[in-house]
Protein backbone atom coordinates (compact mmCIF):
# COMPACT_ATOMS: atom_id res chain seq x y z
CA UNK A 1 0.00 0.00 0.00
CA UNK A 2 1.47 3.42 -0.90
CA UNK A 3 2.92 5.40 1.97
CA UNK A 4 3.38 9.16 2.29
CA UNK A 5 6.49 10.72 3.81
CA UNK A 6 6.10 12.55 7.12
CA UNK A 7 6.88 16.26 7.31
CA UNK A 8 6.67 18.98 9.98
CA UNK A 9 5.27 22.40 9.10
CA UNK A 10 7.42 25.55 9.03
CA UNK A 11 5.39 27.03 11.87
CA UNK A 12 6.05 23.97 14.03
CA UNK A 13 9.80 24.12 13.28
CA UNK A 14 9.89 27.82 14.31
CA UNK A 15 8.19 26.99 17.59
CA UNK A 16 10.71 24.26 18.24
CA UNK A 17 13.64 26.62 17.47
CA UNK A 18 12.24 29.26 19.85
CA UNK A 19 12.03 26.68 22.59
CA UNK A 20 15.63 25.63 21.93
CA UNK A 21 16.84 29.29 22.06
CA UNK A 22 15.00 29.89 25.31
CA UNK A 23 16.90 27.01 26.87
CA UNK A 24 20.24 28.42 25.64
CA UNK A 25 19.53 31.81 27.31
CA UNK A 26 19.49 30.22 30.74
CA UNK A 27 22.58 28.13 30.18
CA UNK A 28 24.92 30.45 32.20
CA UNK A 29 22.86 29.97 35.38
CA UNK A 30 24.10 26.40 35.76
CA UNK A 31 27.47 25.13 36.96
CA UNK A 32 29.24 22.48 34.95
CA UNK A 33 28.28 19.87 37.53
CA UNK A 34 24.64 20.77 37.12
CA UNK A 35 24.77 21.00 33.35
CA UNK A 36 21.59 19.80 31.75
CA UNK A 37 21.99 17.10 29.11
CA UNK A 38 22.09 18.45 25.61
CA UNK A 39 19.87 15.54 24.48
CA UNK A 40 16.32 16.77 24.03
CA UNK A 41 13.28 14.50 24.26
CA UNK A 42 12.22 13.28 20.87
CA UNK A 43 9.09 15.00 19.63
CA UNK A 44 7.11 12.68 17.39
CA UNK A 45 4.93 13.86 14.55
CA UNK A 46 1.94 12.26 16.25
CA UNK A 47 2.51 14.38 19.32
CA UNK A 48 2.80 17.55 17.24
CA UNK A 49 -0.25 16.82 15.14
CA UNK A 50 -2.42 15.35 17.89
CA UNK A 51 -4.19 13.31 15.22
CA UNK A 52 -5.34 9.74 15.91
CA UNK A 53 -7.29 7.07 14.06
CA UNK A 54 -10.01 5.93 16.45
CA UNK A 55 -11.71 3.21 14.37
CA UNK A 56 -10.41 -0.32 14.92
CA UNK A 57 -10.48 -3.19 12.44
CA UNK A 58 -13.98 -4.64 12.12
CA UNK A 59 -16.34 -6.59 9.86
CA UNK A 60 -19.32 -4.92 8.17
CA UNK A 61 -22.20 -7.15 7.10
CA UNK A 62 -24.90 -6.13 4.64
CA UNK A 63 -27.53 -7.59 2.36
CA UNK A 64 -27.30 -7.21 -1.43
CA UNK A 65 -28.81 -3.93 -2.61
CA UNK A 66 -28.30 -2.12 0.69
CA UNK A 67 -26.29 1.05 1.26
CA UNK A 68 -23.34 0.62 3.61
CA UNK A 69 -21.10 3.14 5.36
CA UNK A 70 -17.56 2.13 6.28
CA UNK A 71 -16.28 4.15 9.23
CA UNK A 72 -12.96 5.94 9.53
CA UNK A 73 -13.17 8.13 12.63
CA UNK A 74 -10.21 10.52 13.08
CA UNK A 75 -9.61 12.76 16.08
CA UNK A 76 -8.04 16.22 15.78
CA UNK A 77 -7.51 16.25 12.00
CA UNK A 78 -5.44 19.15 10.69
CA UNK A 79 -4.86 20.73 7.31
CA UNK A 80 -2.06 18.23 6.82
CA UNK A 81 -4.29 15.19 7.42
CA UNK A 82 -4.81 13.11 4.31
CA UNK A 83 -7.30 10.24 4.11
CA UNK A 84 -6.72 7.38 1.67
CA UNK A 85 -9.36 4.71 0.97
CA UNK A 86 -8.42 1.41 -0.68
CA UNK A 87 -10.33 -1.63 -1.90
CA UNK A 88 -8.15 -4.74 -2.05
CA UNK A 89 -5.07 -2.48 -2.00
CA UNK A 90 -6.33 -0.44 -4.97
CA UNK A 91 -6.85 3.28 -4.18
CA UNK A 92 -10.41 4.58 -4.61
CA UNK A 93 -10.21 7.95 -2.80
CA UNK A 94 -7.38 10.32 -1.92
CA UNK A 95 -8.72 12.88 0.52
CA UNK A 96 -11.96 13.36 -1.38
CA UNK A 97 -10.48 12.96 -4.84
CA UNK A 98 -12.16 10.00 -6.50
CA UNK A 99 -9.78 7.54 -8.16
CA UNK A 100 -12.39 5.10 -9.44
CA UNK A 101 -15.13 5.37 -12.03
CA UNK A 102 -17.66 3.43 -9.94
CA UNK A 103 -20.51 5.91 -9.24
CA UNK A 104 -21.68 4.01 -6.15
CA UNK A 105 -18.72 5.21 -4.03
CA UNK A 106 -19.07 8.42 -2.00
CA UNK A 107 -16.61 10.10 0.34
CA UNK A 108 -18.24 11.79 3.35
CA UNK A 109 -17.02 14.83 5.31
CA UNK A 110 -16.44 12.61 8.37
CA UNK A 111 -13.98 10.56 6.23
CA UNK A 112 -16.30 7.53 5.98
CA UNK A 113 -16.84 5.66 2.72
CA UNK A 114 -20.38 5.12 1.46
CA UNK A 115 -21.29 2.41 -1.04
CA UNK A 116 -24.71 2.23 -2.71
CA UNK A 117 -26.37 -0.97 -3.87
CA UNK A 118 -23.68 -3.36 -2.59
CA UNK A 119 -23.33 -6.67 -4.38
CA UNK A 120 -21.45 -9.93 -3.80
CA UNK A 121 -18.68 -8.65 -6.07
CA UNK A 122 -18.04 -5.84 -3.54
CA UNK A 123 -16.99 -8.26 -0.79
CA UNK A 124 -13.44 -7.96 0.48
CA UNK A 125 -11.12 -5.80 2.55
CA UNK A 126 -11.45 -2.00 2.50
CA UNK A 127 -8.69 0.09 4.10
CA UNK A 128 -8.72 3.65 5.42
CA UNK A 129 -5.23 5.09 5.81
CA UNK A 130 -4.54 8.33 7.68
CA UNK A 131 -1.45 10.31 6.65
CA UNK A 132 1.02 11.51 7.73
CA UNK A 133 0.58 9.46 10.94
CA UNK A 134 0.48 6.28 8.81
CA UNK A 135 -2.37 4.62 10.70
CA UNK A 136 -4.66 2.19 8.89
CA UNK A 137 -7.97 0.51 9.69
CA UNK A 138 -9.19 -2.49 7.71
CA UNK A 139 -12.88 -3.27 7.24
CA UNK A 140 -14.01 -6.66 5.95
CA UNK A 141 -17.23 -6.28 3.95
CA UNK A 142 -19.33 -9.45 3.85
CA UNK A 143 -22.66 -9.88 2.06
CA UNK A 144 -25.40 -11.89 3.74
CA UNK A 145 -26.69 -14.23 1.05
CA UNK A 146 -28.54 -17.57 0.98
CA UNK A 147 -26.64 -20.70 -0.05
CA UNK A 148 -25.62 -20.38 -3.69
CA UNK A 149 -23.66 -22.36 -6.27
CA UNK A 150 -24.44 -25.63 -4.45
CA UNK A 151 -22.90 -28.64 -6.18
CA UNK A 152 -21.94 -32.22 -5.36
CA UNK A 153 -18.50 -32.97 -6.74
CA UNK A 154 -16.32 -36.04 -7.17
CA UNK A 155 -12.72 -35.03 -7.74
CA UNK A 156 -12.92 -31.81 -9.73
CA UNK A 157 -16.10 -32.81 -11.60
CA UNK A 158 -19.64 -31.67 -10.76
CA UNK A 159 -21.99 -34.68 -10.50
CA UNK A 160 -25.54 -33.90 -11.61
CA UNK A 161 -27.09 -37.38 -11.48
CA UNK A 162 -25.08 -40.63 -11.23
CA UNK A 163 -21.52 -41.64 -10.37
CA UNK A 164 -20.10 -45.17 -10.65
CA UNK A 165 -17.57 -46.70 -8.27
CA UNK A 166 -16.11 -50.19 -7.87
CA UNK A 167 -16.06 -52.40 -4.81
CA UNK A 168 -12.29 -52.60 -5.13
CA UNK A 169 -11.94 -48.81 -4.72
CA UNK A 170 -10.17 -47.97 -1.49
CA UNK A 171 -11.12 -44.32 -1.51
CA UNK A 172 -14.23 -42.46 -2.62
CA UNK A 173 -14.99 -38.84 -1.74
CA UNK A 174 -18.00 -36.61 -2.38
CA UNK A 175 -17.81 -32.87 -1.81
CA UNK A 176 -20.85 -30.64 -1.29
CA UNK A 177 -19.63 -27.22 -2.37
CA UNK A 178 -21.71 -24.17 -1.41
CA UNK A 179 -21.22 -20.42 -1.38
CA UNK A 180 -23.05 -17.78 0.65
CA UNK A 181 -22.57 -15.88 3.90
CA UNK A 182 -22.71 -16.89 6.67
CA UNK A 183 -20.85 -19.96 5.44
CA UNK A 184 -23.53 -22.61 4.84
CA UNK A 185 -23.65 -25.63 7.11
CA UNK A 186 -23.66 -28.92 5.20
CA UNK A 187 -25.49 -32.08 6.25
CA UNK A 188 -25.73 -35.39 4.40
CA UNK A 189 -28.31 -38.14 4.08
CA UNK A 190 -28.15 -41.61 2.50
CA UNK A 191 -31.26 -43.25 1.07
CA UNK A 192 -33.42 -40.67 2.84
CA UNK A 193 -31.83 -41.19 6.27
CA UNK A 194 -29.77 -38.51 7.96
CA UNK A 195 -26.10 -39.45 8.28
CA UNK A 196 -25.76 -38.72 11.98
CA UNK A 197 -22.84 -40.06 14.02
CA UNK A 198 -24.42 -43.46 14.68
CA UNK A 199 -25.59 -44.14 11.12
CA UNK A 200 -22.32 -42.88 9.59
CA UNK A 201 -20.34 -45.27 11.77
CA UNK A 202 -22.69 -48.13 10.93
CA UNK A 203 -22.43 -47.43 7.19
CA UNK A 204 -18.66 -46.91 7.25
CA UNK A 205 -18.80 -43.30 6.12
CA UNK A 206 -16.65 -40.48 7.52
CA UNK A 207 -18.15 -36.97 7.43
CA UNK A 208 -15.72 -34.05 7.47
CA UNK A 209 -17.74 -30.86 7.21
CA UNK A 210 -18.78 -30.71 3.56
CA UNK A 211 -16.90 -33.91 2.64
CA UNK A 212 -18.21 -37.46 2.66
CA UNK A 213 -15.40 -40.05 2.71
CA UNK A 214 -15.64 -43.79 2.06
CA UNK A 215 -12.30 -45.53 2.53
CA UNK A 216 -13.38 -48.98 1.34
CA UNK A 217 -16.32 -49.14 -1.05
CA UNK A 218 -18.88 -51.89 -0.48
CA UNK A 219 -22.25 -52.69 -1.98
CA UNK A 220 -24.06 -51.14 1.01
CA UNK A 221 -22.70 -47.73 -0.03
CA UNK A 222 -24.88 -47.65 -3.15
CA UNK A 223 -27.92 -45.38 -3.27
CA UNK A 224 -28.93 -41.73 -3.25
CA UNK A 225 -26.77 -39.24 -1.36
CA UNK A 226 -28.26 -35.85 -0.63
CA UNK A 227 -26.47 -32.78 0.71
CA UNK A 228 -28.37 -29.93 2.34
CA UNK A 229 -26.84 -26.44 2.60
CA UNK A 230 -28.32 -23.81 4.90
CA UNK A 231 -27.08 -20.66 6.60
CA UNK A 232 -30.17 -18.91 7.95
CA UNK A 233 -30.53 -16.70 4.89
CA UNK A 234 -33.42 -17.73 2.66
CA UNK A 235 -34.35 -21.34 2.03
CA UNK A 236 -32.00 -24.31 2.35
CA UNK A 237 -30.70 -25.81 -0.90
CA UNK A 238 -30.37 -29.54 -1.58
CA UNK A 239 -28.56 -31.56 -4.23
CA UNK A 240 -28.76 -35.33 -4.81
CA UNK A 241 -26.58 -37.86 -6.64
CA UNK A 242 -26.97 -41.59 -7.09
CA UNK A 243 -23.94 -43.78 -6.34
CA UNK A 244 -23.80 -47.04 -8.29
CA UNK A 245 -21.42 -49.68 -6.91
CA UNK A 246 -20.23 -52.11 -9.57
CA UNK A 247 -19.29 -55.70 -8.65
CA UNK A 248 -15.88 -57.10 -9.67
CA UNK A 249 -15.07 -60.62 -10.84
CA UNK A 250 -13.84 -63.13 -8.29
CA UNK A 251 -10.39 -63.14 -9.94
CA UNK A 252 -10.09 -59.39 -9.50
CA UNK A 253 -11.22 -59.65 -5.89
CA UNK A 254 -8.56 -62.33 -5.20
CA UNK A 255 -5.90 -60.11 -6.70
CA UNK A 256 -7.02 -57.29 -4.48
CA UNK A 257 -6.86 -59.51 -1.41
CA UNK A 258 -3.25 -60.38 -2.19
CA UNK A 259 -2.21 -56.78 -2.55
CA UNK A 260 -1.17 -54.52 0.27
CA UNK A 261 -4.14 -52.24 0.90
CA UNK A 262 -1.81 -49.31 1.44
CA UNK A 263 -0.66 -49.60 -2.17
CA UNK A 264 -4.04 -49.82 -3.91
CA UNK A 265 -5.51 -46.47 -2.94
CA UNK A 266 -7.27 -45.05 -5.97
CA UNK A 267 -5.23 -42.20 -7.45
CA UNK A 268 -6.61 -38.73 -6.86
CA UNK A 269 -7.87 -37.10 -10.03
CA UNK A 270 -6.06 -33.97 -11.11
CA UNK A 271 -7.68 -30.74 -10.07
CA UNK A 272 -7.70 -27.94 -7.53
CA UNK A 273 -6.75 -28.90 -3.97
CA UNK A 274 -9.51 -30.25 -1.70
CA UNK A 275 -9.55 -29.36 2.00
CA UNK A 276 -11.20 -32.20 3.89
CA UNK A 277 -11.22 -31.06 7.48
CA UNK A 278 -10.80 -27.90 9.51
CA UNK A 279 -12.49 -26.38 12.54
CA UNK A 280 -14.53 -23.26 11.78
CA UNK A 281 -14.24 -22.07 15.41
CA UNK A 282 -11.79 -22.97 18.17
CA UNK A 283 -12.17 -22.02 21.82
CA UNK A 284 -8.94 -21.10 23.62
CA UNK A 285 -7.71 -19.02 26.58
CA UNK A 286 -5.11 -16.33 27.08
CA UNK A 287 -1.72 -17.97 27.65
CA UNK A 288 -2.74 -21.31 26.11
CA UNK A 289 -1.12 -22.99 23.11
CA UNK A 290 -3.43 -23.80 20.21
CA UNK A 291 -3.06 -25.81 17.01
CA UNK A 292 -5.05 -25.13 13.83
CA UNK A 293 -5.19 -28.03 11.37
CA UNK A 294 -6.15 -28.44 7.71
CA UNK A 295 -6.35 -31.89 6.11
CA UNK A 296 -6.25 -31.76 2.32
CA UNK A 297 -5.54 -33.63 -0.92
CA UNK A 298 -3.80 -32.12 -3.92
CA UNK A 299 -2.98 -33.52 -7.37
CA UNK A 300 -0.76 -32.07 -8.74
CA UNK A 301 1.26 -31.53 -5.57
CA UNK A 302 0.85 -28.11 -3.97
CA UNK A 303 3.29 -25.44 -5.04
CA UNK A 304 2.41 -23.19 -2.10
CA UNK A 305 0.99 -23.85 1.38
CA UNK A 306 0.31 -20.73 3.41
CA UNK A 307 -1.47 -19.62 6.56
CA UNK A 308 -3.01 -16.15 6.82
CA UNK A 309 -3.84 -14.11 9.91
CA UNK A 310 -6.76 -12.06 8.59
CA UNK A 311 -5.17 -10.92 5.29
CA UNK A 312 -1.51 -11.10 6.35
CA UNK A 313 0.72 -14.12 5.74
CA UNK A 314 1.70 -15.83 9.01
CA UNK A 315 5.44 -15.92 9.50
CA UNK A 316 7.13 -18.54 11.67
CA UNK A 317 8.57 -16.90 14.78
CA UNK A 318 10.59 -18.98 17.24
CA UNK A 319 8.66 -19.47 20.46
CA UNK A 320 5.50 -17.91 19.02
CA UNK A 321 4.28 -19.51 15.80
CA UNK A 322 5.28 -22.62 13.87
CA UNK A 323 3.97 -24.32 10.74
CA UNK A 324 4.39 -28.04 10.01
CA UNK A 325 3.37 -29.87 6.86
CA UNK A 326 3.05 -33.67 6.99
CA UNK A 327 0.73 -36.60 6.21
CA UNK A 328 -2.10 -37.92 8.42
CA UNK A 329 -5.06 -40.29 8.05
CA UNK A 330 -4.95 -40.73 4.24
CA UNK A 331 -4.55 -36.98 3.68
CA UNK A 332 -1.84 -34.36 3.60
CA UNK A 333 -1.88 -31.99 6.53
CA UNK A 334 -0.72 -28.49 7.46
CA UNK A 335 -0.66 -27.33 11.10
CA UNK A 336 -0.30 -23.85 12.54
CA UNK A 337 0.71 -23.72 16.21
CA UNK A 338 0.27 -20.49 18.19
CA UNK A 339 1.99 -20.43 21.57
CA UNK A 340 1.02 -18.27 24.55
CA UNK A 341 -2.16 -16.95 22.92
CA UNK A 342 -2.80 -13.22 23.49
CA UNK A 343 -5.82 -10.99 22.85
CA UNK A 344 -4.37 -9.87 19.51
CA UNK A 345 -4.34 -13.50 18.35
CA UNK A 346 -8.14 -13.83 18.60
CA UNK A 347 -8.86 -13.29 14.92
CA UNK A 348 -9.68 -15.30 11.79
CA UNK A 349 -7.05 -17.61 10.29
CA UNK A 350 -7.03 -19.08 6.81
CA UNK A 351 -5.10 -22.03 5.42
CA UNK A 352 -4.58 -21.79 1.65
CA UNK A 353 -3.41 -24.68 -0.52
CA UNK A 354 -2.38 -23.79 -4.07
CA UNK A 355 -1.38 -26.04 -6.98
CA UNK A 356 -1.11 -25.59 -10.75
CA UNK A 357 -4.85 -26.27 -11.18
CA UNK A 358 -6.21 -23.83 -8.59
CA UNK A 359 -6.42 -23.26 -4.86
CA UNK A 360 -8.57 -24.00 -1.79
CA UNK A 361 -9.00 -21.97 1.38
CA UNK A 362 -10.57 -22.67 4.78
CA UNK A 363 -11.35 -20.29 7.65
CA UNK A 364 -10.96 -20.82 11.40
CA UNK A 365 -11.88 -18.24 14.03
CA UNK A 366 -10.00 -18.27 17.33
CA UNK A 367 -12.03 -16.99 20.31
CA UNK A 368 -12.75 -17.16 24.02
CA UNK A 369 -16.47 -17.97 23.85
CA UNK A 370 -17.45 -21.65 24.01
CA UNK A 371 -17.53 -23.75 20.89
CA UNK A 372 -20.96 -24.88 19.70
CA UNK A 373 -22.91 -27.38 21.80
CA UNK A 374 -23.16 -30.76 20.04
CA UNK A 375 -25.80 -33.39 20.81
CA UNK A 376 -24.01 -36.67 21.58
CA UNK A 377 -26.88 -38.78 22.98
CA UNK A 378 -30.62 -38.67 23.59
CA UNK A 379 -33.51 -40.85 24.68
CA UNK A 380 -37.14 -40.52 25.72
CA UNK A 381 -38.81 -41.97 28.80
CA UNK A 382 -41.56 -41.11 31.26
CA UNK A 383 -42.66 -38.17 29.12
CA UNK A 384 -39.19 -36.58 29.21
CA UNK A 385 -36.74 -35.95 26.40
CA UNK A 386 -33.26 -36.57 27.86
CA UNK A 387 -30.35 -34.94 26.00
CA UNK A 388 -26.56 -34.93 26.52
CA UNK A 389 -24.46 -32.14 25.00
CA UNK A 390 -20.70 -31.81 24.50
CA UNK A 391 -19.08 -28.36 24.70
CA UNK A 392 -15.43 -27.25 24.39
CA UNK A 393 -14.43 -24.39 26.71
CA UNK A 394 -11.23 -23.71 28.67
CA UNK A 395 -13.25 -21.24 30.72
CA UNK A 396 -15.81 -22.22 33.34
CA UNK A 397 -19.23 -22.93 31.82
CA UNK A 398 -21.67 -20.82 33.83
CA UNK A 399 -24.88 -21.49 31.93
CA UNK A 400 -26.34 -23.74 29.27
CA UNK A 401 -29.71 -23.44 27.58
CA UNK A 402 -31.62 -26.06 25.67
CA UNK A 403 -33.93 -24.37 23.18
CA UNK A 404 -36.97 -26.14 21.77
CA UNK A 405 -39.91 -25.21 19.60
CA UNK A 406 -42.79 -26.76 17.72
CA UNK A 407 -43.43 -26.51 14.01
CA UNK A 408 -45.15 -23.12 14.29
CA UNK A 409 -43.86 -21.67 17.57
CA UNK A 410 -40.85 -19.66 18.71
CA UNK A 411 -37.96 -21.14 20.64
CA UNK A 412 -38.36 -21.60 24.40
CA UNK A 413 -35.12 -21.71 26.43
CA UNK A 414 -34.70 -23.90 29.51
CA UNK A 415 -31.60 -23.68 31.68
CA UNK A 416 -29.51 -26.70 32.62
CA UNK A 417 -27.84 -27.03 35.99
CA UNK A 418 -24.04 -26.81 35.82
CA UNK A 419 -21.73 -28.63 38.24
CA UNK A 420 -18.03 -29.41 38.43
CA UNK A 421 -18.88 -33.02 37.57
CA UNK A 422 -19.85 -31.84 34.08
CA UNK A 423 -16.24 -30.92 33.31
CA UNK A 424 -14.27 -33.78 31.77
CA UNK A 425 -10.82 -34.76 32.95
CA UNK A 426 -9.14 -33.07 29.97
CA UNK A 427 -10.08 -29.72 31.52
CA UNK A 428 -11.72 -28.14 28.46
CA UNK A 429 -14.54 -30.50 27.46
CA UNK A 430 -17.92 -30.40 29.19
CA UNK A 431 -20.71 -32.96 29.00
CA UNK A 432 -24.01 -31.51 30.22
CA UNK A 433 -27.36 -33.26 30.52
CA UNK A 434 -30.78 -31.65 30.33
CA UNK A 435 -34.24 -33.22 30.31
CA UNK A 436 -37.30 -31.47 28.89
CA UNK A 437 -40.93 -32.54 29.21
CA UNK A 438 -42.53 -32.39 25.78
CA UNK A 439 -46.02 -33.42 24.63
CA UNK A 440 -46.80 -35.45 21.52
CA UNK A 441 -45.71 -33.90 18.23
CA UNK A 442 -42.70 -32.76 16.22
CA UNK A 443 -40.10 -30.68 18.09
CA UNK A 444 -36.89 -28.94 17.06
CA UNK A 445 -34.15 -28.82 19.68
CA UNK A 446 -30.75 -27.12 19.90
CA UNK A 447 -28.52 -25.73 22.66
CA UNK A 448 -26.02 -23.02 23.49
CA UNK A 449 -23.61 -22.41 26.36
CA UNK A 450 -22.11 -19.45 28.18
CA UNK A 451 -18.71 -19.09 29.80
CA UNK A 452 -16.98 -16.13 31.45
CA UNK A 453 -16.43 -14.55 28.02
CA UNK A 454 -19.92 -14.85 26.55
CA UNK A 455 -22.37 -17.10 24.73
CA UNK A 456 -21.61 -19.62 22.05
CA UNK A 457 -23.68 -19.84 18.92
CA UNK A 458 -26.44 -22.44 18.93
CA UNK A 459 -26.00 -25.27 16.45
CA UNK A 460 -27.25 -24.02 13.11
CA UNK A 461 -28.86 -27.42 12.49
CA UNK A 462 -31.38 -28.07 15.27
CA UNK A 463 -32.34 -31.70 15.80
CA UNK A 464 -35.85 -32.86 14.92
CA UNK A 465 -37.63 -35.19 17.35
CA UNK A 466 -40.93 -36.99 16.90
CA UNK A 467 -42.53 -37.43 20.32
CA UNK A 468 -45.11 -40.26 20.01
CA UNK A 469 -48.60 -40.32 21.43
CA UNK A 470 -48.14 -41.78 24.89
CA UNK A 471 -51.75 -43.00 24.92
CA UNK A 472 -51.12 -45.31 21.95
CA UNK A 473 -50.29 -48.55 23.73
CA UNK A 474 -50.51 -50.75 20.66
CA UNK A 475 -48.37 -49.08 18.01
CA UNK A 476 -47.15 -51.62 15.49
CA UNK A 477 -44.45 -49.42 14.05
CA UNK A 478 -43.27 -45.85 13.68
CA UNK A 479 -41.88 -44.36 10.46
CA UNK A 480 -38.93 -42.07 10.11
CA UNK A 481 -39.64 -39.18 7.70
CA UNK A 482 -37.38 -38.78 4.70
CA UNK A 483 -35.76 -35.44 3.95
CA UNK A 484 -38.30 -32.93 2.76
CA UNK A 485 -40.94 -35.66 2.52
CA UNK A 486 -40.05 -36.14 -1.17
CA UNK A 487 -40.51 -39.33 -3.13
CA UNK A 488 -36.78 -39.75 -3.63
CA UNK A 489 -36.26 -40.57 0.04
CA UNK A 490 -37.15 -43.93 1.52
CA UNK A 491 -38.95 -44.76 4.77
CA UNK A 492 -37.51 -46.99 7.44
CA UNK A 493 -39.66 -48.92 9.91
CA UNK A 494 -38.64 -49.46 13.52
CA UNK A 495 -40.34 -52.17 15.57
CA UNK A 496 -41.94 -51.23 18.87
CA UNK A 497 -39.70 -52.26 21.73
CA UNK A 498 -42.55 -53.34 23.98
CA UNK A 499 -46.25 -52.72 24.49
CA UNK A 500 -46.79 -49.14 25.49
CA UNK A 501 -43.13 -48.21 24.97
CA UNK A 502 -42.37 -44.64 23.99
CA UNK A 503 -39.87 -44.42 21.19
CA UNK A 504 -37.78 -41.36 20.47
CA UNK A 505 -36.82 -40.89 16.87
CA UNK A 506 -33.93 -38.59 16.08
CA UNK A 507 -34.52 -37.84 12.41
CA UNK A 508 -33.28 -35.39 9.86
CA UNK A 509 -32.01 -31.93 10.72
CA UNK A 510 -34.57 -29.18 10.51
CA UNK A 511 -34.73 -27.70 7.03
CA UNK A 512 -35.11 -24.13 8.16
CA UNK A 513 -32.54 -22.04 9.94
CA UNK A 514 -32.46 -21.20 13.61
CA UNK A 515 -33.75 -17.67 14.17
CA UNK A 516 -33.65 -15.97 17.54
Amino acid sequence: MPQSSISVSKEQRNKQEEADNATDDYGDDYDDDDEVSEEKPEVTDNALLGTNLLTKDYTEEARPGEQVTLKCQVSNPTSQTIIMWYYKDKPIFQHGVKLTSDPRYRYNPNFSLEIDNVQVADEGVYSCQVLPIQSTVKIQLQLLTPPRDVHIMHGNKIINDTVQVHQRDRKFILLCSAGGHPTPTISWSHRGRHLDEEYSHQLGVVLRKEFLDIHEVKSKHAGDYECLAQNGMGNPVTRTVTVVVKDESSDELEEDDEMDASNVTAPLEKGSPIIHKHASYINTAIGENVELVCLYDSNPAPRKIQWYRDDEVVQQVAGQTSIKNDHHNHHDRTRLTIKNVQQKDLVAYYCKIENDMGDATSKTILGLQPAGAHLIHSNFSDGLLHTWWKIHSFQQISEMQVLYRGENTKYTPVNAEISNHDQNTDGYTWTIRKSVRLPEGVWYVTARARNTEGWSSAESLPHQFQIPDRSADAMDNIQVASIGGGSSGSHRTLPVLSSGALVLLLVLPFLKSLVY
